[in-house]
C-alpha cells in the first residue's frame, strides 16, 4: 500500500452524456463523498480527462483509493477499457483506463453502465434475491444490463445490452443514426426529440424532457400525448424483452422513476397487451430501488471485487 493510500477506499466514476459523477466510497459500498460536473463531450476527450482529473484530486484529497471503477455507456471492450465511439459522447475510439492509471497510479476497471446498473440492483436494490434480471438505463441513450442465472451476460463480443438501437417503428425520429429506434422514442434525449418531431409547432428542438413532463402535469394536451405515445413505444420494447428472456425482473432506472405517471402507465398497458405473460408484466417490471443513486453505486461496484461478477 502506498504511504498516502487509505486502506479500503475505492473510487467510482459514472460518466454520462450530460454529467459525470466521481464518488469516494469504501469496500462496504458506503458513499463517503461525491462531486459532479458537466461532461461537455463536445469539448473533446482530452478536455474531459483534464476536468475529471481535477475533480478526482478535489474529491479524494489525502484519501487515495486503492482502485477505481468506471461506469459508462458503450459500445466498449471492458477488458481493455476501450470505448468505440459511443454516440452519446462523440469522442471517437478512446481508452479510458490508461490515462487514469498513469495519472493516479491505481488500477481502473471499466464496465458498461447498463451492466454496472444491473450489478448494483442485484446486490443492493430491486434485483436482490433474483437470478434473472434486466436493468434498463434511461438517460441520454437507452441501454441494458442483463444477468442470466446469476451471471452478467456480455455477449460474444461484449456488445450485449445495446437495446436502444432496436427498431420499434418503421419511421420516426432519428437518434444516434437510426430512425425509429427504441431510444429515439424513450430515452431522455429521445422524448425531447420525439416531442419536436411529433408537434414541431408546439415544441422547439431541444425542449427538455423535464419541461415536457412538467407541462403534462399541468394538463397540456400536447405534452400528455407525447408522454403517452413515448410510453407506448417503451411498452413495446418491454414486451419483447419479457417474451425473449423471461426475466424475474426488469428494473427501470434513471428517467423512469422521475417520469412515472402517464408515461409509465402507458408503457405498462402496452407491455400487458403485447407480452405473452399479460398482466403478470406488472409484477415483473419495477422501478429502481436505488433511484438517483444508481450511477454512484454502479460505479463503486465496478471498483469493488463484486463488480467482476459474470
Amino acid at each position: 500500500m502506498k504511504m498516502n493510500e487509505v486502506k479500503g477506499r475505492i473510487l467510482g466514476i459514472d460518466i454520462g452524456g450530460t454529467k459525470t459523477a466521481v464518488v469516494l466510497g469504501d469496500e462496504d459500498l458506503n458513499i463517503i463523498r461525491r462531486r459532479e460536473f458537466p461532461t461537455e463531450p463536445d469539448r473533446g476527450f482530452e478536455s474531459f480527462l483534464e476536468r475529471l482529473s481535477l475533480e478526482i484530486d478535489l474529491l479524494v484529497k489525502r484519501e487515495v483509493p486503492a482502485r477505481a471503477g468506471v461506469s459508462v455507456g458503450g459500445p466498449m471492450d471492458s477488458n481493455t477499457g476501450t470505448l468505440f465511439n459511443p454516440p452519446h459522447l462523440r469522442w471517437g475510439t478512446v481508452n479510458i483506463v490508461q490515462p487514469l492509471e498513469e495519472r493516479f497510479h491505481f488500477s481502473v476497471t471499466v464496465q458498461h453502465d447498463g451492466r454496472a446498473g444491473a450489478l448494483a440492483e442485484s446486490i443492493l436494490g430491486a434485483g436482490k434475491g433474483f437470478s434473472n434480471i434486466i436493468f434498463l438505463t434511461l438517460g441520454t441513450g437507452l441501454g441494458a444490463g442483463i444477468i442470466i442465472d446469476g451471471k452478467l451476460y456480455n455477449g460474444s463480443k461484449g456488445l450485449a445490452g445495446e437495446v436502444g438501437h432496436m427498431r420499434v417503428a418503421e419511421d420516426g425520429p432519428s437518434l444516434f443514426g437510426k430512425n425509429g429506434s427504441w431510444e429515439s422514442y424513450c430515452s431522455g434525449t429521445g422524448i425531447s426529440l420525439y416531442a419536436s418531431y411529433r408537434f414541431p409547432e408546439r415544441f422547439i428542438r431541444g425542449t427538455s424532457t423535464e419541461k415536457i413532463a412538467g407541462m403534462a402535469l399541468k394538463g397540456d394536451p400536447y405534452a400528455v400525448t407525447v408522454l403517452e405515445e413515448s410510453g407506448t413505444y417503451f411498452g413495446k420494447g418491454l414486451a419483447v424483452l419479457l417474451d425473449i428472456l423471461d426475466p424475474d425482473r426488469i428494473i427501470l432506472g434513471n428517467l423512469a422513476w422521475r417520469l412515472q405517471g402517464i408515461w409509465l402507465e402507458s408503457a405498462m398497458k402496452e407491455a400487458v397487451n403485447e407480452s405473452l405473460i399479460g398482466e403478470k408484466a406488472r409484477e415483473r417490471v419495477v422501478l429502481s430501488a436505488l433511484k438517483d443513486k444508481i450511477g454512484d453505486y454502479a460505479a463503486l461496484i465496478v471498483a469493488s471485487r463484486r463488480g467482476r461478477r459474470g
